[in-house]
């Protein structure tokens, strides 16, 4: 196997000697305790970066390891404000920390320093393609795929699906087929899935996936995998671990071996998202959203596998150099599908312009639905995408900045750069870029729709439509007026409000076209029309129409549908369960609305709320009301039925009944959770109060635990700790857990602390 990436210094050094104040990209705060009770520590070694993703919340964190090959040592790096620059995975480091209770070094920010020899020069090229390109990232990726389970937690995909989802999609759709595709033959993933394992940690343990993957690699070695074969280690386990460390999953950032961590096993792109992290790239990123550029799978999970943006291809060295364009002297270029296979590109697949205030790159890409880009949203398609990038080092993100359609402009006042979409086609676009600030306005036919495009309706009935209409005018235009003008049929009335729309430049707006067809008109389909016009541009003269059917059918009547959600809900004697329960009136369209009563059948001794109990639907209209059904306290373990109904004094057709959801019950909880144990307490800077003790148990689960001090009930937690702080005096302390059901524990062992 042959894996290169983009060179950079292999020897850092750093020396820290101040204790540490905050920890920076991490959950966790450094407090004044940490440091006074923290031992000096030394520790040279190499450091790995990893990276954790949140999709849900679109936020992650940062995580530097030191590794100490000599000693077997191991620690995370905790650094008061930003890490030092240039610090990622390979660089050797020497520290001189504290050392906090967790397994950490904690480091002083500002005595630190790094040594780098990299330099960029922002000279102006002349030539119309880059002279020199990135190392390629090439070979086949040798992986071993590690199921891991815990031992109250289970990976619920089989390892046959793993492996299609890496390997061997029957569809072709699998990682490796997508990065063979992506990088046009220069980088593959090839191996095996191995387990699922059982290693000795429940869902209780606290976040440590580096010790989770050491136990998955010994339970395969036991196995009889040679993990010196496959230089990449992916690792699937139990999602529970989404909310434990707070990531769909995490990927060491560069460096080989690598590891990555999946716990969101059934999103196909977190597993491309966190292995591109092994390659070194990098978040596609916004300028609002860390996650922001759905173009690329560094971005959030949840798409289509799809490929990666034009700075990641530069980047890996998977777009030829003479693929690529740099671009200095105003003029009208064209810009090749960003997934042609480079040798049939009609051009060169990626522009770039130098902005200049900053020594970025602007990189201007076109997107087609081929290959795994056919699962690309809809809005990427037949656009320039704009995006902006600092370099091809692994701590820089890309970030798209805008979506090009025809006649739209890009415009950077600051270095005097503007950019526009001129045209487009299936494999091409043409963009004009112009350096200076002389732009010159160029008008353009505007976009004008509307909406729905067909709607049926009895003669003499009023039907509105939505009109859209956006400005296609490029940025140097002054705003135009545009007046809107109805054509309707003979005898039929029409109207626009409002009747002119005053737009800037690629700006949008919306207005009303109403249309009342003629009581006597026959049943048949018309055409209503709107023509746009500007008596200030001939150009801006655009029209559209859509169809308004007459019809003359009779109402036809029918029972209404009764829908549960949920189907079924299940509780203990006493309590109240909730239904959304849906209405919908499937009388023919030509009906007039109809109110239905509702009512609801319940056991007996049960009691039951309906709100609200009428309700007035026109034909096809669907709505909900809420179902609400409480049980009483001695009701036996069963399966018992609730049903709601419908009745019209207007039409026997409208009587129905629908739902029997059904209620498992068990007898009410009584047993309380049982009592805490191990409670201590201990005090920092003289006035802080920290409690910690030992987790209580419950048939059916704990809800709380209740902090009692001095004989009065203080707080209330979630977690197994609780702080405060006081003014001087003596406190005792115990705690008590709860449950759901209100079932408490005996109390705790007592604590007494006494504050100066």
């Amino acid at each position: 196997m042959q894996f290169r990436v983009n060179a950079r210094p292999s020897c850092r050094r750093i020396s820290t000697l101040l204790p540490l104040a905050a920890l920076v990209a991490a959950p966790l705060a450094v407090h004044g305790a940490d440091l006074a009770h923290g031992q000096p520590v030394q520790m040279s070694g190499v450091v790995t970066e990893i990276v954790l993703d949140d999709f849900a919340h679109q936020t992650s964190r940062v995580e530097y390891h030191l590794d100490d090959a000599q000693s077997g040592r191991h620690a995370t790096l905790r650094f008061d404000g930003a890490p030092p620059q240039g610090l990622h995975t390979g660089t050797r480091l020497s520290v001189t920390g504290f050392a906090g209770d967790d397994g950490t070094i904690l480091l002083a920010a500002d005595s630190a320093s790094t040594q780098t020899t990299q330099s960029t020069s922002l000279a102006t090229q002349t030539a119309t393609t880059q002279s020199t390109a990135a190392e390629v990232v090439s070979g086949v990726q040798n992986t071993i795929v590690i199921i891991a389970n815990f031992t109250n937690a289970t990976v619920t995909s089989t390892p046959s699906q793993i492996q299609n989802i890496m390997f061997s999609d029957p569809t072709g759709h699998s990682i490796d087929a997508l990065f063979r595709e992506t990088s046009f033959g220069n980088v593959g993933f090839s191996g095996q899935v191995a387990g699922p394992f059982v290693i000795n940690y429940s869902t209780a343990s606290a976040c440590d996936y580096a010790s989770w993957a050491n136990a998955a690699d010994a339970a395969a070695t036991a196995a009889g995998v040679n993990l010196s074969s496959y230089p990449r280690r992916l690792y699937v386990m139990p999602s529970t671990e989404m909310s434990v460390c707070g990531a769909d999953g995490a990927g060491q950032v560069g460096g080989s071996p690598s590891r990555s961590w999946v716990f969101n096993y059934a999103v196909n792109d977190v597993y491309a998202h966190e292995l591109g992290h092994n390659l070194n790239m990098a978040h596609a990123s916004s300028p609002t959203n860390e996650y922001g550029d759905a173009s690329d799978d560094m971005s959030v999970s949840g798409y289509n596998l799809r490929h990666f943006n034009a700075p990641h291809m530069e980047q890996m060295g998977w777009m030829p150099p003479g693929n690529i364009a740099t671009v200095t002297q105003s003029g009208t270029y064209t810009v090749a599908a960003l997934e042609l296979s480079p040798s049939q590109a009609p051009a060169p697949q990626i522009l770039k312009v130098l902005k200049a205030d900053t020594g970025d790159y602007y990189y201007f890409s076109y997107r087609q639905p081929l290959g795994f880009d056919s699962g690309l949203l809809a809005g990427y398609f037949n656009r320039v995408h704009v995006h902006k990038y600092a370099g091809n080092y692994s701590s820089y993100n890309t970030y798209r900045l805008a979506l090009l359609d025809d006649a739209s402009v890009f415009s950077d006042a600051t270095n005097a750069i503007t950019v526009t979409q001129m045209s487009h086609a299936s494999d091409r676009a043409t963009v004009k870029i112009q350096f200076g600030s002389s732009g010159t306005c160029q008008r353009a036919t505007p976009v004008v729709a509307l909406s729905p495009s067909i709607q049926s309706a009895y003669p003499g009935s009023r039907l509105a439509y939505t009109l859209s209409l956006t400005n296609k005018d490029n940025s140097y235009c002054a705003a135009s007026t545009f007046s809107l003008a109805n054509v309707v049929p003979s005898g039929w009335t029409g109207s626009m409000s409002p009747a002119t729309l005053s737009l800037s430049p690629g700006a949008t707006g919306s207005a009303t076209l109403s249309v009342t067809s003629s009581a006597t008109a026959a049943a048949a389909t018309y055409t209503a029309q709107v023509n746009v016009s500007d008596s200030a541009s001939t150009t801006h003269s655009a029209s559209t129409s859509v169809a308004y059917v007459v019809q003359t059918a009779t109402c036809t009547r029918s029972a209404p549908v009764i829908a549960f959600t949920p189907t079924s809900r299940s509780g203990y004697g006493g309590s109240s369960q909730s239904y959304a329960v849906s209405i919908t009136n499937k009388d023919s369209s030509n009906c007039s609305a109809s109110t239905l009563s509702l009512g609801r059948v319940i056991p007996s001794g049960w009691s039951a709320s309906l709100s609200p109990t009428t309700l007035s639907l026109s034909p096809g209209a669907t709505s909900s009301v809420a179902f609400t059904v409480t049980s009483p306290s001695n009701a036996a373990a069963a399966t018992y039925s609730v049903q709601v109904n419908t009745t019209d004094p207007a039409s026997t057709t409208h009587s129905a009944s629908a739902g029997a959801s059904d209620l498992v019950l068990a007898q009410a909880d009584t047993q309380a959770p049982s009592t805490p144990a191990g409670l201590t307490a201990s005090v920092s800077k003289r006035t802080n109060v920290s409690l910690k003790w030992g987790g209580a148990t419950d048939k059916i689960g704990v809800a709380g635990y209740e902090v009692w001090r001095n004989g009065v009930r203080v707080a209330v937690a979630t977690t197994t700790a609780y702080a405060e702080t006081l003014a001087g005096s003596t406190y005792t302390y115990y705690v008590v857990a709860y449950d759901a059901a209100g079932n408490r524990s005996s109390a705790s062992n007592s604590v007494t602390v006494k504050i100066k």
